[in-house]
């Protein structure tokens, strides 16, 4: 049985449940997973979200999450609880053979049965950000945010019951409970970054290049949308599998994308992805999205400090890096004094 979840917390719930529906539409034997990495507020009530299962994170074991919700903001701690789901979901039904992640602000339009296939073969599976070049100053720019931000888009992870799998969910969580900070351009950017060195670490790890696959506008150079029969085709050949709808806000319709210091991307210069875009805000409006974007952000504990020091981040990893290896004091030592240098 495949198990696709996604994460978010209690603002973002009208994207869940488009990415839910349109899952189901596609893939009706999935089962559909909110994990929703907030307090729920008693203005949303059981019906909004069926027939999809909801999981607060309070409700899954997660050793230091008190911490870790004091120190993230609400990106970061969405991020950092990724792989302690995927663990739980695996953990609490035996019958579950893979676990996919999506980000809420995905739409599929299509079956997931080649990501299926290749999980029989593979651990894990992975979607980079771009996978070509031409030379460009904007292919460039994506370039440079790839190396800054990681080589694979986290809006997307699809696992398989393997104790490769298992073993990189341990690795993984042990770095996000203490390093999942934004800070681009630092070494550290949430979730994403670590998973750059997932295909060194780990067999089993397959980069899906087909472009159906996490359409984007970070890859729109390389991604050419049209319409053909009432489906969506990538370059003329490729079906439309899922499209990420990543920076996109439904109350500025007019732009396909921008958000905090980045360029807005306007509609006029992508008229091929108006129709999908305004799909996608219809079906937002219609989950009452407008009242749910106001929904509180009920599990921030206290105000956070931006800076990410030695105390902060490496001081708390020292207990399980003793238990990894003899040497682990030697580590400690050598980290603590690069320490001095870090600036995150």
């Amino acid at each position: 049985m495949t198990t696709v979840f996604t994460l978010c917390s209690s603002n973002y719930l009208a994207q869940a449940k488009a990415l839910g529906d349109s899952l189901l539409k596609h893939n009706p034997d999935y089962r559909f997973v909110i994990g929703l990495v907030d307090r729920l507020s008693d203005q949303v009530k059981p019906s909004y979200w069926e027939p999809h299962e909801l999981i607060p994170v309070e409700d899954i074991t997660i050793e230091g999450f008190d911490a870790m919700a004091d120190d993230y903001n609400v990106v970061e701690l969405n991020t950092a609880v990724k792989p302690f789901y995927i663990e739980h979901l695996y953990r609490r039904d035996p019958g579950v053979s893979e676990v996919i992640y999506l980000d809420p602000d995905i739409l599929v339009f299509g079956s997931f049965k080649r990501i299926e296939e290749t999980l029989k073969q593979y651990s894990i599976v992975l979607t980079p950000h771009i996978c070509n070049f031409d030379d460009s100053l904007a292919n460039v720019g994506h370039e440079i945010g790839a190396l800054t931000m990681g080589l694979y888009n986290l809006g997307f992870i699809g696992t398989s019951r393997t104790e490769t799998t298992f073993g990189f969910l341990d690795w993984w969580q042990k770095r996000l409970r203490y390093c999942c900070h934004y800070r681009p351009g630092s070494g550290v950017f949430v979730d994403q970054l670590w998973v750059n060195l997932a295909p060194l670490y780990f067999d089993g790890v397959y980069v899906e290049k087909d472009p159906g696959y996490n359409v984007c506008y970070w890859n729109r150079f390389e991604r050419h949308l049209t319409q053909q029969n009432g489906r969506y085709l990538v370059n003329g050949n490729h079906d439309l599998v899922f499209y990420h709808f990543s920076a996109y806000n439904p109350d500025n319709p007019e732009n396909v994308a921008g958000r905090g210091k980045m360029t807005a991307i306007s509609m006029r210069e992508c008229p091929d992805l108006e129709p999908i875009y305004n799909d996608y805000r219809n079906r937002l409006i219609e989950n009452n999205y407008s009242s749910i974007r106001c929904l509180p952000y009920l599990l921030r504990r206290k105000r956070r400090t931006s800076k990410v020091s030695f105390k902060r981040v490496l001081r708390p990893m020292l207990s399980w890096l003793l238990e990894a290896s003899p040497r682990a004091v030697q580590k400690y030592v050598r980290l603590r004094r690069s320490a001095r240098s870090l600036r995150l």
